[in-house]
């Protein structure tokens, strides 16, 4: 009867071993963000963005892993106002740092030189540019929703 609980125990550990070590994994299959179809490369969205005479927010975020970015994604980005603040002002970048969603070696590096050129220390971590590339709002997660967020952003994209 003590081994039958002794390899229950052992199997149970097993399994709970197994959906831990797959639960980043598992959140970011769960996830359909949007952001997986922004630009990835800076000099090509300041580009765009001189083109479509917009500004440029650049989101670091751990997609996967980051709980504030999960909340500023939920609450902000994924909502249809904000969609619509996206294509009237912006041209977004995402600049992630997955730890289980595979990106390439080169996108890696890429994206570690302008998370240390921006002094990005911690995520989310959101900045408005110009079409020049000119710093004009630095900011991360912030409490109130959509509508907040896109009057905290407003001033530094007219």
């Amino acid at each position: 009867m003590k081994r039958n609980r002794f390899h229950f125990a052992v199997a149970v550990a097993a399994t709970l071993v197994a959906l831990l070590a797959t639960a980043p994994q598992l959140h970011a299959q769960q996830q359909d963000w949007s952001i997986y179809d922004w630009e990835t490369n800076l000099e090509q969205a300041l580009v765009q963005a001189r083109r479509e005479n917009k500004q440029v927010l650049v989101f670091f975020a751990g997609s996967d892993w980051c709980g504030w970015c999960d909340r500023l994604m939920l609450e902000v980005i994924e909502t249809e106002r904000f969609q619509s603040f996206l294509d009237t002002y912006i041209v977004p970048v995402l600049i992630d740092f997955p730890r289980s969603i595979p990106i390439s070696e080169e996108q890696q590096e890429y994206n570690a030189d302008l998370a240390r050129r921006f002094a990005v220390s911690g995520y989310p971590t959101v900045f408005i540019l110009d079409s020049s590339g000119a710093m004009r709002l630095r900011t991360g997660y912030r409490q109130g929703g959509a509508d907040a967020y896109i009057t905290h952003l407003l001033p530094a994209v007219r």
